[in-house]
């Protein structure tokens, strides 16, 4: 270990000498200190470091085989205090090194670093360590820094810690929960013993939670334990991987044909000829026309790829931004009101033309610089085209914008997104711009744009209201429940449906002499698409447009018209556990974790936490396409209690309840907060649905997961948890 960290020095300073020895000495890191005491012997020791924009501090956890993690060297610890555990780490990246081949694990912005202790000898009040690290910019320092801790000092937490944990301590639990918890003892003599076996095993380890709250990949245990964790650690970054590669090329496939099908609109299909006649004549004056138009299917990607960079920037920000943005009611009420200006503009309210917004002198100056020739005038070419076509491609880009960022991946998918995006519009131009004669196969621009142009009215009419519903779910207005969103919808469609047929005219409508047969066909296919939705009216689950809708327990009648009781079967108790309900497919349901807690106690079952959001469309499809299958069903039912978490529920904590994060230094006010900051700190994800099967001690039972579609994989992974408890 030491030769290693002699040659680590020496790397450095090899750098600096071939730099000639002009360079400053570079600081990138200051260090900050500071002490918690926990309880009569016990501490919290607080590392932190303001990190230089750019540079990347190293963690504990880091892959042995990339850069050089942090190590600890306490001073005096032997008869004098006990170091319990690893440090725990506030807001750590992953990154994927390529010069390493392996995944790092590390600081950027700020880093924050927790040591519990515990005193043994109170006469023993300095605490003396030396931190060992590297950071890393276009080359590494190594760091060695000598830090003290006076007790002396220590800001006493221990009184308010009971009531500031965010994982439910004792003093936070309810009369109900008590009550329930009573019922444990009803049990038989054999099961009682065993129970308050449990119970005095785990009364400490409650306590240490309190200090140990945010450790999930480390426990406070022996550091071969520790070593363990960190393989967990890795293939649960490796699962994680293969998934969000699998959500990237899904993204970026959709956005790809919906690239092409913008194409079709009113305000990008008039601009082929046009454009591929520019370039062709330049290819007449020079060998560079194709060059020049090669820069400007190039040019048309990146611009919407740059989209997406301000995304990027403010990412640092806030882990859980974009699932902010997703969910922010006046974020969606801006969207829906935008929607519905672009449908009705299309529809021939020429006076709401969005493309308004974008001031004339932007088109004007663009197209003239595209005059200039050269190789400027393909991006100018395609800046102009960007601007002008954006009445009919602001539409599906404030889709994409708003699903994508409330996906796992937020900027990352976003700029997938807009890849796609972008490559779906700019090929065509390219390929036609090599391939002049394919243009006299395609259709000459007339009436049928203008139908087209309506169609997209419709569809952008529809998608506003789901917008509007997005905000309704959060608040809990109930102004657009299941019932009357599939109303709109259906009326939507079956208006969408006629107009194929000719039996409604808009302005700009050219009259109808018959009726072609993709006409035809694409009437029939939207009218039995309308008529499809109906039963949703009277409960019917409409499995094709999960997620859209809002959930079957948001609705007038949650059972379906004409249905009061929920129909039990062999795993439904008839009578509900007090303080739960029916949830998706009537799986009886908490929403207050203290008392699923002790129902899972009482019920010797563990607690399968769903955390979710009220306006996650990939919740919905969770529970209305992988819960409502019976293996899934019959698992959830017997073996499981289930505790749903929003993270977006606005709902006002009591005010004896709300506290000051420790983690953020932000006052927690609602319900949302509380469950997104112990799913981001403790479970260490910000994205929704996520699952994690625990104990009674609220212990993971196995790897946790987000978004998992295959309904076998899901039920392995339920099997594995509840065998694991078992064990």
């Amino acid at each position: 270990m030491k030769k290693l960290w002699l040659l680590s020095f020496l790397i450095p300073f090899l750098t600096f000498a071939q730099m000639g020895g002009q360079q400053q000495l570079v600081n990138p890191l200051q260090w900050h200190t500071n002490v918690e005491k926990t309880s009569d012997n016990t501490y919290n020791l607080i590392i932190e470091a303001d990190i230089e924009d750019d540079w990347h501090l190293y963690s504990q956890f880091n892959d042995p085989m990339g850069s050089l993690p942090i190590e600890f060297e306490w001073k005096d610890a032997k008869n004098n205090y006990k170091v319990i555990g690893k440090a725990k780490e506030i807001n750590t990246h992953k990154a994927y090194n390529e010069v390493f081949k392996v995944t790092e694990t590390f600081f950027s912005k700020h880093a924050k670093l927790i040591q519990p202790i515990k005193l043994i000898n109170k006469n023993h009040q300095k605490i003396d360590v030396t931190l060992y690290g590297q950071a890393c910019k276009e080359s590494c320092i190594q760091i060695k820094k000598k830090l003290s801790f006076d007790l002396n000092k220590a800001k006493d937490i221990s009184e308010k810690k009971e009531k500031k944990n965010v994982v439910i301590p004792p003093a936070e639990k309810t009369e109900k929960s008590k009550k329930i918890e009573k019922n444990i003892s009803k049990k038989t003599n054999t099961s009682e013993t065993q129970t308050t076996e449990k119970s005095q095993e785990t009364q400490p380890k409650e306590k240490a939670k309190d200090s140990d709250f945010t450790n999930v990949q480390l426990p406070v245990k022996q550091e071969k334990q520790a070593g363990k964790e960190v393989k967990v650690s890795e293939k649960e970054t490796l699962v994680d991987t293969d998934k969000k590669k699998k959500n990237a090329w899904s993204i970026f496939w959709w956005t790809f044909i919906a690239g092409l099908v913008v194409l079709l609109t009113p305000c990008v299909f008039p601009m082929i000829p046009l454009t591929i006649s520019f370039f062709t004549k330049q290819s007449e004056k020079s060998s560079q026309g194709k060059f020049n138009a090669i820069v400007y299917a190039l040019s048309i990607v990146l611009i919407y790829v740059a989209l997406s960079i301000p995304f990027h920037l403010i990412s640092g920000m806030d882990s859980s931004i974009f699932n902010n943005f997703s969910t922010n009611t006046y974020v969606n009420l801006i969207f829906f009101t935008i929607f519905m200006l672009f449908a009705l503009n299309l529809f021939g309210v020429e006076k709401l033309d969005p493309v308004r917004l974008i001031p004339n002198s932007w088109v004007s100056k663009t197209d003239s610089q595209s005059n200039k020739g050269g190789i400027l005038a393909g991006f100018f070419m395609a800046l102009t085209l960007v601007i002008v076509s954006f009445s009919c491609t602001g539409p599906a880009l404030g889709l994409i914008l708003g699903n994508v960022l409330s996906a796992d991946g937020g900027p990352m998918l976003l700029s997938i997104g807009m890849l796609g995006f972008g490559l779906g519009i700019a090929l065509p131009f390219g390929l036609l711009a090599f391939f002049p004669s394919l243009l006299k196969k395609l259709p000459q621009s007339g009436a049928w744009l203008n139908s087209v142009k309506v169609i997209f009215g419709f569809i952008e009419l529809a998608f506003a209201f789901k917008f509007l519903s997005n905000a309704d779910l959060v608040n809990q207005w109930h102004f657009l429940e299941r019932e009357v969103f599939l109303a709109i919808w259906i009326a939507i469609t079956f208006a969408m449906a006629m107009y194929f047929f000719g039996k409604i005219n808009l302005p700009h409508d050219a009259p109808l002499q018959n009726i072609g047969v993709t006409r035809f066909l694409l009437g029939l296919s939207t009218l039995a698409f309308a008529i499809y939705m109906l039963p949703g009216l009277w409960g019917a689950p409409l499995n094709l447009i999960s997620g859209f809708p809002p959930p079957m327990k948001y609705a007038e009648s949650p059972y379906g018209v004409g249905n009061t009781k929920v129909s039990s079967n062999n795993t439904v108790s008839d009578i509900l556990p007090e303080g739960a309900e029916y949830g998706p497919n009537n799986i009886v349901t908490f929403e207050d974790y203290d008392l699923a807690l002790a129902y899972a106690k009482q019920t010797d079952k563990p607690l399968l936490i769903d955390f979710t959001g009220r306006a996650c469309q990939n919740c919905r499809l969770m529970e209305e396409k992988v819960w409502s299958k019976p293996e899934i069903l019959e698992i959830m039912n017997r073996d499981v209690v289930l505790v749903s978490l929003f993270v977006d529920e606005r709902t006002e904590l009591p005010k004896e309840k709300q506290y000051i994060s420790k983690y953020t230094g932000d006052k927690v006010e609602t319900v949302g907060e509380r469950w997104s900051e112990m799913e981001t700190f403790i479970y260490k994800n910000n994205s929704q649905p996520y699952y994690v099967i625990i104990d009674h001690d609220e212990k993971p039972m196995n790897e946790p997961v987000g978004y998992t579609p295959d309904v076998a994989e899901y039920k392995q992974w339920l099997k594995e948890g509840v065998q694991n408890f078992k064990k």
